[in-house]
């Protein structure tokens, strides 16, 4: 018994190794929606025809009933987000959440449009993807994708924000400062030349009319001495 348990997984286990899921290296979204392609291979939709160059073909039957599930890191468990699909209607249902997921067959491969993610989620992903339907149940887990999500230096937070902004503030009021000190010490500068041209003129005639006295009294002394001779 125990030997043919042993033959039966030695049978088996080259078969279950043979498939496997491929994603590709490196994802960068700039809108917090990423866009992960889970490559089964060998690709599924070929079991029915041989394949060139003597390539495996998918030792399975065709999926229908299937769920992508988007884990986090490299040997992690954390489900992110997950989307159940139906290859054969239209029938695709994604888990409400923060994260959302949902999985479509394109170019064969199971893409899954992740959207809802930050700047502090970039991480490596990997898709899990169960099969349900038609039997025997399935699941494949792949090498992971590192999802790049953009946004920490092009988009900072409210309070780098709010200091940018106030640190602008504080410039223009540093320059306005600056521009204002010399209109002021100019201001100044005039006044002192006006005033010190309005004591000039002032004293110009205060002179004048010094001189003209002057000249007023020194004939009426003249003619007060002629008189008094004549008199004499």
């Amino acid at each position: 018994m125990a030997l043919f348990v042993l033959t039966v997984l030695s049978l088996c286990l080259p078969v279950w190794s043979a498939v496997k899921v491929v994603q590709p290296y490196k994802v960068v979204s700039s809108n917090g929606t990423a866009l992960v392609q889970c490559f089964l291979h060998p690709q599924f939709f070929h079991h029915q025809s041989p394949l060139p160059n003597n390539d495996l073909s998918y030792p399975f039957p065709e999926p229908e009933d299937l769920r992508v599930t988007l884990l986090r890191g490299l040997h992690g468990s954390t489900k992110i987000c997950s989307s159940i699909l139906n290859l054969t209607g239209p029938i695709e249902t994604g888990e409400e959440g923060e994260v959302q997921c949902s999985a479509q067959r394109r170019e064969g491969a199971l893409e899954l449009t992740v959207s809802g993610l930050r700047a502090t989620d970039t991480d490596l992903y990997r898709c899990d993807i169960e099969i349900f339907y038609p039997p025997p149940y399935l699941r494949f887990t792949g090498n992971g994708t590192l999802i790049h999500i953009l946004g920490s230096a092009d988009c900072p937070a409210p309070g780098a924000q709010r200091q940018i902004s106030n640190k602008e503030d504080e410039g223009e009021e540093d320059e306005d400062e600056e521009t204002a000190a010399p209109v002021s010490v100019l201001v100044i500068v005039l006044v002192i030349l006006v005033l010190f041209v309005l004591i000039i003129i002032m004293y110009l005639q205060a002179s004048q009319c010094d001189r003209g006295r002057r000249e007023i009294i020194r004939p009426v002394h003249t003619v007060d001495a002629a008189a008094c001779k004549n008199l004499a």
